[in-house]
Order: structure tokens, then sequence, then C-alpha cells
């Protein structure tokens, strides 16, 4: 059987005054629009029925609110939950779905016109389904690094450690089709906080303005991002009159992943694309404080012949990346954190001991990262094996 895959696109811009996601002390809603914001769906086919990838200009889903998406495709295409992906960029200059506390009348609204948007483009890529070819490429991108950032006093802040883990490399995964426009998947381990909490305009950050960019010079390209590991990652940023970042700096990372996407795609080579095969597994991780309550990591496969993707449902340390390309028997493989919903920080247990913002607030004990990554391995190897 040959691999089949399609596209299909909705704009999920909000309208303004809407709440933004990101940044805890930011209380004010959007006043601007930067650049619109997009769902992307693609469609594979392949055994088994199709699979679908669904990208999301949007800082991040819980698990009950990623079930309120799959239930809807489900209902609309017959889809089960386990055939569907969802993943968010991160990016931070986004809108609330009303994830927490009481979600006011407009953002309700905004959530189910954004369901119903979902549904749409999901529907429009299992309706664009067409023989498909893949090629895998990477190229160096250095757009960020580490931000796990150790001060004089040895206290961790969110900065910048060029010396901390870091993958400073684009993915991409391109399904050429005849006929009909490719489709680029692409993909790197980075936060989309390039302008900080006082930032009210509304934009899907450097990772949206390189979708805009590859396509601006690809006509016949649709380009999609699916945001890695990036938890310990920022972009590079500036910092002036008490603000940090600025829209020309999310603009200038967004050219300089785009020349990088670019150069991956002329890279790239060949890979056996089938068969399709999906494998799922929740496992349960213990709290960090005692008495306190574990969380559930959902764990999603993906396998396209020699290509293999990882999902994560966390806000997952880049280390998980690396760690899942070593380990995977694939010849290709993609680790995302931020799909299906979202547990929170997943840290590595030797990060613990410094503390820092994403230690405060992960909810789950350091004794999670071994059970994660025997998880990662099994699933890894049922999938490809």
């Amino acid at each position: 059987m040959e691999l089949l895959a399609g596209h299909g696109r909705r704009c999920i811009t909000p309208p303004l005054g809407i709440g933004m996601v990101g940044y805890g002390a930011r209380t004010d809603g959007a006043e601007a629009v930067h650049d619109d914001l997009f769902v992307n769906a693609v469609a594979l086919g392949g055994d088994g029925g199709p699979v679908v990838m669904v990208a999301f200009d949007l800082c991040l889903l819980t698990h009950e609110l990623a079930a309120l998406f799959k239930e809807a495709i489900g209902t609309a295409t017959g889809l089960a939950a386990d055939r569907v992906f969802l993943n968010t960029s991160h990016t931070h200059a986004g809108p609330t779905l009303g994830a927490w506390g009481t979600a006011t009348e407009q953002v309700l609204a905004y959530r189910a016109r954004t369901i119903t948007d979902t549904v749409a483009a999901v529907q429009a890529a299992l309706g664009d389904l067409s023989p498909a070819r893949l090629r895998v490429g990477s190229a160096a991108l250095d757009i960020g690094c580490n931000r796990r950032e150790k001060l004089a006093d040895g206290t961790i802040a969110l900065g910048h450690n060029p010396a901390g883990p870091t993958v400073k490399r684009v993915t991409t995964w391109t399904l050429a089709r005849e006929g009909a426009p490719d489709i680029v998947l692409f993909s790197a381990p980075m936060h989309g906080t390039t302008m900080g909490g006082k930032n009210l305009t509304l934009s899907a950050e450097w990772m949206g303005m390189a979708v805009q960019y590859i396509e601006a010079e690809h006509a016949s390209t649709r380009a999609i991002f699916l945001q890695g590991c990036g938890a310990d990652q920022d972009p590079y940023y500036s910092r002036e009159d008490g603000r940090r970042g600025s829209l020309p700096e999310v603009e200038q990372h967004g050219h300089t992943a785009a020349a990088a996407v670019r150069a991956a795609m002329a890279g790239a080579h060949p890979v056996p694309a089938v068969p399709l095969r999906i494998v799922s597994r929740a496992i349960a991780l213990p709290p960090k404080e005692a008495g306190g309550e574990g969380k559930t990591l959902l764990l999603h496969g993906l396998r396209l012949g020699d290509a293999a993707i990882l999902a994560l449902s966390a806000e997952t340390f880049v280390e998980y990346a690396i760690h899942g390309g070593k380990i995977s028997p694939a010849a290709e493989t993609l680790v995302l954190g931020y799909t299906d919903g979202n547990i929170g920080y997943l840290c590595t247990a030797d990060a613990y001991p410094d503390g820092g913002y994403e230690i405060k607030t992960t909810q789950v004990a350091p004794e999670s990262e071994a059970i994660v990554k025997d998880a990662m391995r099994d699933l890894l190897t049922e999938m490809t094996g």
C-alpha cells in the first residue's frame, strides 16, 4: 500500500479583548493582531485507515480540552481518538481557551468556534488525500538556546544558558505529492516566547512567521509546524524599556527558521513511508510532593515505514528528544511535546536540586524521568518492531 497525504487549514484568530495565555501576571486582553493564527490538519492514509495530525497556533491544551476536540472530530469523521494527534505550537502570544477557572462568554464562544474550525480542517484534509512520497531532512538552526541560566548566587533564572543541553537543528518531513501542493512538516524544540508578558499583540510567534515566509517562496508548498521538546529552550530576545523582545525579532527568527527549513528540504533524502502504524499508552507519574496527586502522561506514537513520531502530553525538557533519537530503532525519529494535552513540566531528575521555575511548578517527582524513558523505549520498540 502507498502512503496518502492531505492537508486542511482554517484561520482561528480570536476577537480582540480575549485573554492571553503564557504569563500568569498578564491580565489584560489582546489589543492587536500581528499575524493570523491557524489550525492545520494533515491526514495520512495507510494501513488501518487514516491518521490525522492537527497543529494549532495555540499555547497549550489540557487533557480535558484535547478530549473535547477529539470527541468532535470523531463525531464528524468517525476517527477514533488514538488516530488523532493534537499538537500545539506553544506560542505565548496566543489566546486562552478557558482551561482554568471560569471562562468568559467570549472565551467559550471562541472555544466552540475553534472546535468547529478544527473539524472543518480535518474534513478538508481527509478530502484532500492523494499519493505521497516521504523525504526527511535537517539543517542547522540557531535562534535560541537552553534557558536555565545559573546566576552568581547559584539560583536558576529564566535567561540564556548557551552551555546547557539544546538542539540547534530543524527537522523536515516533506510529503511530496503529484498534482497537489507538497506538505512540509517542520519541527524544532523552542518556546514561542520572543516577546514577554507585557506583549498584548496576538501572534503565532516565530513559528507562524516561518510558515508565512516558507509559503511565500514556495507557493506550491503547505508548511506546518510541530512543536518539539522545548520546555527548557527559549529564543534569543533583547530587553529595552522594561520590555522583553519585539515583533521585529519575532520576524527575524521566522526568517532564520524559514531559511533553515529550505536548506533541510534541499538536502532531504527519501524514506520508505509504509507501513503506517499507531501506538498509544498512558503512564502514571508519581507526585512531586508526598501526599499529592500524580499525573497521567500520554504517549502517542506514529510509524511511517522507517520514520517515527513519538509525542508526549507534557512540556518536556529537550533531553527527552535527544534520548528518543538515540534509542529509537527507526531510521528517522521526531520527538514532540505539547501533544494531546499537557500535564505541565516534565523535567530531568538532575535539574531538581538546582531548582528554578520549571522545578517549582512541575507536579511530578524526579523519578518520573526513568519511568518516562522506559516507556519511550517500549513504545518505540513496539511501534517499529
